[in-house]
């Protein structure tokens, strides 16, 4: 019963986290990561950062439920 709900908060967990890199991904094409503005490149930063631990959770969860 207990890996059952594991598995089944694992896979909540991919999912909110799918959306999220989506969400990401989306607010990223409202910047442009050319331009001269600091306080844009931040945030183009801050974005592209967020993706890549979002999806080094992914692989995580990915790996923890052997797919």
């Amino acid at each position: 019963m207990y890996e059952h709900g594991r598995r089944l908060a694992m896979e909540q967990m991919r999912a909110h986290l799918a959306r999220a890199d989506r969400d990401l991904e989306a607010a990223l094409r409202f910047l442009d990561p050319r331009t001269d503005d600091e306080a844009e490149m931040d945030i183009v930063r801050a974005l592209a950062n967020a993706r890549t631990l979002v999806g080094d959770g992914l692989e995580t969860i990915r790996a923890r439920l052997g797919e």
